[in-house]
């Protein structure tokens, strides 16, 4: 992850809808705030996370996890304007690319979920799909994983 992807996103505003956790929160990343860090996802077979954000910005990393940097990880960014879902859950990275413009200054819904082999992204009720390779759908394990970064990753 280069520091690029780190400083881009600094001036999005968040508001997470859904992590695990069920409650509302909204906060501001700014140069003094430049992410935030939430306990970890049980992404399991079958999981939903959902934020909504908006940004001027039309690159930077929204929101990250991974299974302790063994295999598995998820990572949200912006890259030119859309919202592109790279993810391994054991059987190679894929991508799933959805949106365009969304650095307009307008809030955006996005929702990432998990039933068994199939992960979706959806940005403003516009869904892309795909389905995973491989034998392994689960994420890492539990007691291993990363916390929830958004907006960017600590320097370490």
């Amino acid at each position: 992850m280069s520091s690029e992807d780190v400083t881009t996103m600094r001036y999005i505003l968040f508001c997470l809808l859904s992590l695990s956790f069920n409650r509302n929160l909204a906060f501001v990343l700014d140069k003094q705030n430049p992410y935030s860090q939430f306990r970890k996802w049980n992404v399991g077979l079958n999981g939903t996370l959902e934020l909504e954000f908006k940004t001027d910005q039309p690159n930077g990393l929204l929101l990250y996890t991974d299974d302790g940097g063994t295999y598995d990880f998820f990572e949200l960014k912006l890259v030119n304007g859309a919202l592109r879902l790279r993810y391994n859950l054991g059987g190679g990275a894929q991508i799933i690319t959805v949106g365009n413009n969304l650095n307009d200054g307008h809030w955006h819904k996005v929702q990432i979920a998990r039933r068994d082999e199939l992960t979706s992204l959806t940005i403003d009720g516009n869904t892309q799909n795909k389905t995973s390779r491989g034998k392994e759908f689960v994420f890492g394990k539990f007691n291993l994983n990363s916390d929830v970064f958004v907006g960017g990753i600590p320097p370490s």
